[in-house]
């Protein structure tokens, strides 16, 4: 009994030690077979003319991806540049994220959109691409000056510094008096036409890159091949997905980074990563109001917004009452304002400006008799506001150019209406167009009969608004105060007579 008592008892315990197994295998296996959460990818497009209506959708896409809790951000590219001063606050906004940051060159990164590419962690680039010309040129295609020049080329130079990249590369996509070359010793540097002389006729020069000087100087734009070449870009991909397919985020000293998989594994270090394959797709779609705001705020129809505006404005203060033209210059004037309000430029004082500037013209115009200092106000007011926005939106050299291009039209506009718009059957139906001529009876009175006037005393009807009917005596005539306005029955003395106009103003008792 007592050995078949201990078989019983080993044979309780090997039961009890394969439940165990059993159990401990059964919870493994169920642990790693739980799905694992795949990596949350915003993907922003940057398809059209970079402006501050793209730099709105940018900076919208970029907050989603942070509340979205997103592992990368990818700049889908394929731009042929525009405003300098908007890739700045683009440039701004991506250096401000600590999601990991990528450049998708899809075809083209050129000019700002090159300066953009240039911002994030990684570049990639499809087959074929191109990146460079940054140099910043006016509405025209002609070069700017060489102050900023200067400007953009410190400005990509420390974006690329920032990112660890070659900066001389970078300066040679905007000053094209570099010259770019790779010496012998393997450094890729850009000199001024006197060092490069020096240096070729050192003979340490292996390659020129991209020629510089005066006469044959010329931009550098590299394809795909020469941007991997001269470690511009990281990699290539064809798609989207070949790209989520060879990057991983991993964790490097607290700090997440982009990193392709055969980078990471040539690392010896044991690192947590994410993979990006398979990763879920959140396109950062443009709205309708970032379309707008896109449009309204593009250089060519914001001039034309604003020609439009105030040609409308001029056209109905020609005209009587209140119409068509002035509603569809406010409409313009306010597309033109609220566009750039939503792009979010700094145009709440220049607005305010504005409509101070036309309550001043309004009031000049019908309340205070002449030209003056109301009048003078108003203008500056009106071209300070607009050359405010103009200035916070572009360029120096942009906002002249498209500023003096609207005023131009502006004036073609109000010329052709002040030519055509009286010969309108619209106009003849609401101005009187009969001529009061000796022939048929009508009679001008003479100056003399308002000439004896002078120095007379009347007194008001009306009130003298500044305009408005006195008494002299039993005649009644009409008569414009100078200077204040003038209550009925007050004395006024009449001062200039202007053929038939009777000026007066009023006396104290």
């Amino acid at each position: 009994m007592t050995g078949f008592g201990r078989y019983n008892s080993g044979r309780l315990r090997g039961l009890r030690m394969l439940m165990s197994i059993r159990f401990w295998l059964f919870f493994l296996l169920a642990l790693f077979c739980i799905p694992i959460q795949a990596a949350q990818v915003y993907i922003i497009r940057i398809r059209s003319e970079i402006g501050n209506g793209l730099r709105v959708y940018i900076k919208h896409g970029i907050e989603a991806a942070e509340e979205g809790n997103s592992d990368a951000i990818i700049f889908d590219i394929d731009t042929p540049g525009g405003a300098v001063n908007a890739a700045k606050d683009i440039i701004d906004d991506i250096h401000q994220t600590n999601i990991p940051t990528i450049a998708y060159v899809n075809n083209e990164a050129i000019s700002a959109g090159a300066m953009i590419s240039l911002a994030c962690d990684q570049i990639v680039m499809r087959g074929g691409g191109t990146i460079g010309d940054s140099a910043p040129v006016s509405l025209q295609g002609q070069e700017a000056g060489e102050k900023i020049v200067s400007y953009v080329r410190g400005k990509i130079e420390a974006t690329a510094e920032r990112q660890g990249r070659n900066p001389d590369i970078a300066k040679a996509m905007v000053d094209k008096k570099l010259w770019l070359v790779k010496l012998k010793n393997g450094n890729i540097v850009a000199f001024r036409s006197d060092e490069y002389e020096k240096r070729r006729e050192a003979d340490e020069i292996e390659e020129v890159i991209a020629s510089g000087g005066e006469s044959e100087a010329e931009l550098l734009t590299l394809t795909t091949e020469g941007a991997i070449k001269y470690q511009l870009a990281e990699a290539v991909a064809e798609s989207l997905e070949a790209l989520l397919d060879m990057y991983l985020i991993v964790e490097v000293n607290g700090t997440r980074q982009a990193m392709t998989r055969e980078k990471f594994e040539s690392m010896d270090k044991d690192l947590p990563f994410v993979a990006l394959k398979n990763a879920n797709q959140n396109a950062v779609e443009l709205t309708l109001a970032d379309r707008m705001v896109i449009f309204l705020t593009s250089p060519i129809i914001a001039g034309l917004l604003l020609s439009l505006g105030t040609a409308g404005l001029f056209i109905e203060i020609r005209s009587p009452g209140f119409g068509v033209p002035g509603l569809l210059g406010l409409l313009c004037l306010s597309l033109f304002f609220g566009g750039h309000l939503l792009s979010h430029v700094d145009a709440e004082y220049a607005l305010l400006a504005f409509v101070f500037g036309v309550c001043l013209l309004l009031l000049e115009a019908f309340v205070i008799p002449g030209f003056g200092i109301a009048g003078i106000l108003g203008l500056g007011c009106i071209l300070f506001s607009i050359f405010f926005i103009f200035s916070q939106a572009y360029e120096t050299q942009q906002a002249i150019t498209t500023l003096s291009v609207s005023v131009l039209l502006t004036v073609g506009l109000c010329i052709i209406a002040a030519y055509f718009l009286p010969k309108t059957r619209t106009w003849n139906n609401f101005v009187l167009q009969a001529e009061m001529v000796s022939a048929q009876g009508f009679h001008s009175a003479p100056r003399e009969d308002f000439q004896h006037y002078i120095g007379q005393l009347g007194i008001a009807l009306t009130t003298l608004r500044p305009s408005g009917t006195i008494r002299i005596g039993e005649d009644r005539l009409d008569a414009i105060s100078i200077g204040n306005f003038v209550d009925p029955e007050s004395t006024v003395k009449v001062v200039q007579v202007e053929g038939a106009n009777v000026y007066v103003e009023e006396v104290l008792v």
